[in-house]
């Protein structure tokens, strides 16, 4: 894992809030995850910043020392960041992409035809969280897949693109890969591989079944990738939108419709306080290309 300044700002919130859920609440993201960030930002360094009881939250040594480091490093970006928004001497977006499809493919492809002075930046995000690397100045717009209508946060901007159907991941020896297509309830018995940290919804998988079942679901990925390649190996099964098919054929892998279930969307996700016009540009090229694709 590397260290970011994500990571930072998350140290810095818990450090000067002395309480997980107010910085969270301060952050606009989960206490959980801010919980596991903490506990990336401590393995990463090797040391213990903060002394948890059930009545308080206390820095440690490591973790004052740390304090200043992390407001000077925050204070170089953001600085940094104001004068890359103030030269005018180069044109960059980044986008953030938790798992790429066909679709964002076209909207990348069309952006840089339109725009071939623009260097295009793609950053990977984690699947749980589409909008952290957002706030934390990392990536200007990140596209966020969700099986149903997000609320849209104060901060945020939440644009509905494009929506597909969704498709079963398995294992090319599993039982249902030679299927032309399934039902929601023949994967009931099935073990599936969920995110790292429990943040994604327990509604993308269908939990609890309408027969009120619960699934088993193994906290093991952070990324797609992880996702796909512990399904290849057969540990489980997953859930995906259908262009996987097309963007994320692999040997040992096969995607079987399910018939069932409702379609996921992408939304183009950016900051509502920081006016950017290229920002959009791309949201109007983004929702052109969803446009175009629905005709």
């Amino acid at each position: 894992m590397d260290l970011t300044i994500a990571h930072l700002r998350y140290f810095l919130a818990v450090a000067e809030e002395l309480h997980f859920t107010r910085a969270a609440q301060r952050l606009h993201i989960s206490a959980p995850s801010l919980s596991q960030q903490i506990q990336q930002l401590e393995r990463r360094s090797g040391v213990t910043l903060f002394r948890r009881t059930s009545r308080q939250v206390q820095l440690t040594a490591d973790g004052a020392a740390l304090v200043p480091l992390a407001r000077d490093a925050i204070a170089a970006m953001d600085a940094v960041i104001a004068w890359a928004d103030s030269s005018g001497t180069a044109s960059v977006l980044r986008i953030g992409i938790a798992a790429s499809s066909e679709m964002s493919n076209r909207l990348l492809a069309t952006a840089v035809e339109r725009h071939p002075d623009t260097t295009w930046q793609i950053h990977g995000l984690p699947l749980a969280d589409a909008l952290t690397a957002l706030r934390s100045g990392e990536v200007d717009v990140s596209l966020m897949i969700a099986d149903q209508q997000p609320a849209e946060p104060a901060d945020v901007v939440v644009r509905p693109l494009w929506s597909e159907g969704r498709v079963l991941v398995v294992n090319e020896r599993h039982r249902l890969a030679g299927r032309d297509a399934v039902t929601l309830a023949e994967t009931d018995d099935e073990t599936f591989i969920g995110i790292r940290g429990g943040d994604e919804p327990k509604s993308w998988f269908v939990d609890p079944r309408p027969s009120g079942r619960h699934l088993e679901i193994l906290p093991l990925a952070t990324h797609f990738d992880d996702v796909l390649q512990l399904c290849s190996a057969g540990v489980g099964v997953n859930i995906c939108g259908s262009s996987a098919t097309v963007t994320h054929a692999r040997p040992g892998l096969r995607y079987v419709p399910i018939i069932d279930l409702a379609p996921v969307t992408t939304y183009l996700c950016h900051l509502r306080a920081k006016p950017n016009a290229l920002v959009e540009a791309f949201a109007a090229i983004a929702e052109q290309v969803a446009a175009d694709t629905r005709s």
